[in-house]
């Protein structure tokens, strides 16, 4: 027995000795093969090489959150979604070097696509999509994918607009000065209780959240979602749908026409302007905001992004095409 157990030993220590041997062989991971799937190849091609993005449209339940119910996206609609993310939200930013900097910096390094709506657990609204820590971005509802819907195309770009400002503010902090505008005016879940008109794209908008500074019901949840919804409705709406509904005084007091009719104001009248003059002050404090820290021009972005709305089947968003 005694000598079984030198045996051991000494076969012990030669396989330590061996384990430190400079010439030991190392360890190489077995190379993955990669993807000859179209669909693969377009978002390597298009997403992965230019900006580090991966696009997953392959379904992980992993990615979801288990309270959501989903449906994966069809693969016909995977290269058109992309197409579409490459053409409105993308080449609108990189019609200007500073613009081309600011994507390649900020862009998700992961984009999710998801067939069908989100509906979230208080059974009422829906994520149109959501930014994860600044690092992924999904997109819902996507097999209603068709560009010749305004709603459908309003609503996936205002969510890449508005997810992509949490991707902002979650790098380079608020506008300085923006939390000090309405801080007694948000209200957190309470937003879901407010009433208001569907608009396009289906945010409810309701003059309260207008007569509280915020351009949306959901705006009014905090001051974050207030920067993103501000953001993403400004550089997709028309200057003077705009103007007219966040801006323009409304009258306040009695109208009294030629022919002797009277139109009485609104009863809010006087609530709602105050709200107004509270988005002008954010307005300018985002707009100073983004030229200052990017050198981008809202408005100048906001004439592109709203001509390929208007052009939704020119892909290079062409105005000479006009």
């Amino acid at each position: 027995m005694k000598n079984i157990k030198i045996i051991h030993i000494l076969l012990l220590l030669v396989f330590i000795t061996s384990c430190n041997d400079d010439e030991a062989p190392i360890y190489v991971p077995d190379e993955l093969e990669e993807s000859t799937d179209l669909i693969d190849v377009y978002f390597k091609d298009n997403f992965l090489e230019p900006y580090g993005t991966a696009v997953r449209w392959r379904w992980d339940d992993k990615l979801v959150d288990n309270s959501k119910r989903v449906t994966p996206i069809k693969r016909e609609f995977c290269i058109p979604m992309g197409n579409f993310i490459k053409n409105f939200w993308i080449a609108p930013f990189e019609k200007t070097e500073d613009g081309k900097s600011f994507i390649y910096e900020l862009f998700p390094p992961e984009v999710m696509l998801i067939g069908s709506p989100m509906y979230n657990s208080d059974g009422e609204s829906i994520t149109l999509g959501y930014a994860d820590a600044g690092v992924r971005i999904t997109f819902t509802q996507v097999n209603e994918y068709d560009l010749g819907n305004p709603d459908w195309v309003l609503m996936q770009l205002r969510t890449a607009e508005h997810e992509f400002g949490h991707i902002v503010h979650q790098n380079y902090n608020l506008p300085n000065g923006l939390k000090e505008v309405t801080p007694a005016n948000y209200k957190s879940n309470n937003w879901l209780n407010l009433a208001g008109d569907v608009q396009q794209s289906n945010p409810r908008i309701s003059r309260e959240a207008i007569s509280l500074g915020m351009v949306s019901n959901y705006g009014t949840s905090d001051v974050n979602e207030d920067f993103c919804e501000l953001l993403s409705i400004y550089i997709t709406s028309e200057v003077a749908e705009f103007e007219e509904r966040y801006l323009t005084h409304e009258p306040e007091e009695i109208i009294k026409l030629d022919d002797g009719t009277e139109i009485e104001p609104n009863a809010d009248a006087v609530e709602v302007n105050k709200g107004r003059d509270f988005i002008a002050i954010k307005l300018k404090l985002v707009k100073d905001y983004y030229w200052e820290k990017f050198k981008i021009d809202l408005d100048v972005l906001r004439d592109e992004i709203v001509f390929r709305l208007k052009n939704p089947n020119n892909p290079n968003g062409d105005k000479s095409d006009k």
